[in-house]
């Protein structure tokens, strides 16, 4: 079977231009939302571990088993920071923490979507005493992957509450979801998700 160059090329390139505008898409609704949690009367701020990054799966660089690049899931947190520390102590004083994770692919999810919420009890085991870990951005990749997930989808949940412990932490999750393809604008943005969140947010302090 002779392959059209001509039309793979283009087919690649619409892939990579799809794959680049989903990206980036994802980004600019993480942006917005952290800006409108930024200036809300809770001055909630985005936790920077290792410097401003965004937290997503880990992608493979072998032949063996390769996962695509594309991320399945990009995710911040939030808290309120009334003195201005670098990290946040898991401690008796942890206060709740905002979290906010867009997912793009999970097995069961028909449509992509966004999971907000507050995470709170947010306990160290006891048996860790002081071993690894002592703050919560030690944790936020197992978290996120293991903490914010299904059963999916959250949109078609009213509210999703589950309590969530490994090894090293327990905490319980408070949250909702709504559908990525229902947030076309800063609007909807704040309508479904930045409202609804710090509605959650005021509910648990």
């Amino acid at each position: 079977m002779k392959i059209d160059a001509a039309l793979l090329a283009k087919q690649i390139k619409l892939a990579y231009d799809f794959m680049e505008s989903l990206h980036g898409q994802a980004i600019s609704l993480l942006k917005d939302v952290e800006t409108q949690l930024s200036q809300s009367p809770e001055d909630l701020q985005c936790l920077k571990p290792g410097g401003y990054r965004f937290t997503t799966n880990q992608m493979s660089y072998g032949l063996e088993r390769a996962q695509p690049t594309i991320a399945d899931y990009y995710a911040l947190y939030f808290r309120q920071y009334r003195e201005r520390a670098k990290n946040t102590q898991l401690d008796q004083d942890i206060p709740p923490i905002c979290f906010l994770k867009v997912v793009l692919r999970e097995l069961g999810l028909e449509h992509p979507e966004v999971r907000f919420g507050v995470l709170t009890q947010i306990t160290k085991n006891a048996d860790r005493g002081d071993k690894w870990p002592n703050k919560f951005e030690d944790m936020i990749n197992d978290i996120t992957f293991r903490a914010l997930v299904g059963p999916p989808p959250w949109a078609n949940r009213k509210t999703v509450r589950e309590e969530y412990k490994d090894s090293y932490i327990s905490l319980v999750v408070n949250g909702q979801g709504v559908r990525l393809a229902l947030l076309p604008n800063s609007e909807a943005i704040a309508d479904k998700i930045v409202d609804p969140l710090l509605k959650i947010y005021r509910e648990t302090t």
